[in-house]
């Protein structure tokens, strides 16, 4: 009888098991996410901080604002409050962020610590050595007020934003007569008074400061020379390539450049020539200038000081209204770089 045939033994539960297991491909352990304190949203640190906008100042006219770029080391004034005021360093930097600059030290013809000039661009600050993350810019726009600027002002002052403490809106009271000084000598450091190009431009700027809402850089592109015209009464018009005004408006352009170059020689040039001041005043008294503008002064001088108040509008009250831009340059070790608050003062 053949022998009977053995099945093989059952392979144990266990071994299977095993061996579906391992056939089938493993999924990645989830990653383990940090629990956040309540109320706290964490955010990614690539996320860049929002840079503050400038201010869009196209709308005004360009004779009514001028820009002034401020610098200041915030370790040098770190360290005053620190060592010689023995605050601690929170106290310090809270009293840093909370500092609205005046001015008077924005405005302050030469620079003291903590302030300095960045032209040319420095590296380490000029009185502690600080690097220039230390180093802070303030932009500030100083808008001179008028009727061409005041609904202007008002609509930009709602238009600012609030949020970052981003913009301090000082108000800086001054006369008309000293405006009109501030802006002769303005005028006057941008131009090369040995060129005789800087009588037209002196023009362009004293007519665009007389009537702001007329657009005089796009006239003078068309123009290439300025005359009186003794048919006009008043006002100006263009013909031919020329500017002719009104022969009042003529002789009060002749008088603003007298007052500009008058330092540069003896003398102050004009569109006519150079004229001394006995001369000038007996040129604009025999063109009926001072009797149209009422200066009955028989005296040169006396002349000139009622001139000078007739263009300026004498002592009558004038606002300025400075708006401080706070710039972030860079980010300080352990204290960010500290922004103006955005508060009114006087």
């Amino acid at each position: 009888m053949p022998p009977r045939k053995t099945k093989p033994a059952p392979k144990s539960a266990k071994t299977a098991t095993r061996r579906s297991r391992a056939s089938k491909p493993t999924k990645p352990a989830a990653p383990i996410r940090k629990k956040s304190p309540a109320g706290k949203r964490v955010t990614p640190k690539s996320r860049v901080a929002k840079k503050i906008q400038p201010l869009d100042l196209s709308a005004f006219p360009a004779e009514s604002v001028s820009v002034l770029e401020a610098w200041f080391c915030i370790a040098c004034v770190s360290d005053v409050f620190t060592r010689h005021l023995d605050f601690s360093p929170r106290t310090a930097h809270l009293a840093i962020k909370s500092y609205i600059p005046s001015i008077c030290e924005l405005s302050a013809p030469t620079m003291a610590r903590p302030w300095f000039t960045n032209q040319p661009i420095l590296t380490y600050c000029p009185y502690c050595g600080a690097a220039s993350k230390w180093h802070t810019r303030l932009l500030v726009h100083r808008i001179e007020s008028g009727k061409a600027t005041d609904t202007l002002r008002r609509e930009l002052l709602k238009s600012l934003p609030q949020s970052g403490n981003q913009f301090t809106v000082l108000e800086e009271k001054s006369t008309q007569q000293h405006a009109f000084y501030e802006w002769l000598g303005k005028t006057s450091t941008s131009l090369n008074l040995d060129d005789p190009i800087w009588l037209r431009e002196v023009s362009r700027h004293y007519l665009s400061r007389k009537e702001p809402k007329i657009d005089r850089q796009t006239q003078f592109n068309r123009i290439h020379s300025i005359r009186r015209l003794r048919r006009l009464e008043s006002g100006w018009e263009v013909a031919v390539g020329r500017l002719l005004l009104a022969p009042i408006l003529f002789d009060e352009l002749l008088l603003v450049q007298y007052l500009i170059s008058r330092s540069h020689r003896a003398g102050g040039l004009t569109l006519e020539g150079r004229y001394t001041l006995p001369e000038l005043f007996a040129r604009l008294r025999n063109a009926g200038y001072l009797r149209a503008v009422g200066v009955h002064a028989q005296n040169p001088t006396d002349a000139l000081e009622e001139l000078v108040s007739y263009l300026s509008g004498g002592e009558a009250g004038i606002k300025f209204y400075p708006h401080v831009w706070c710039s972030q340059r860079n980010e300080l070790p352990r204290s960010p770089v500290p922004s103006c608050a955005g508060t009114k003062a006087r």
